[in-house]
């Protein structure tokens, strides 16, 4: 691997052994591991919601028999759908 790419930590080590494994200086950049992906790949999404939208969301999911995320994910692709897109 010729570039690297460097991103700040998430949080600050925990312990010793966390700063040596954070350090990117101390990982193997020349011995690729190869990894398999289960099922379909995904993304998660964060949409900010006053509470009394996710308040009336839950409600409608809920009349539905969905969860939060299943309602709004059929509502997502049926107007997707509906688009054309």
């Amino acid at each position: 691997m010729n570039q690297h790419t460097r991103s700040q930590p998430a949080h600050e080590p925990l312990d010793d052994e966390e700063r040596e494994l954070m350090d990117p200086n101390n990982w193997d950049w020349d011995t690729l591991e190869e990894g398999v992906t289960v099922g379909e790949s995904r993304a998660n999404l964060t949409i900010p919601f006053t509470f009394e939208e996710l308040d009336a969301i839950v409600e409608a999911a809920h009349g539905q028999g969905a969860s939060t995320e299943e309602f709004i994910e059929r509502l997502v692709l049926s107007s997707l759908h509906a688009a054309g897109t």
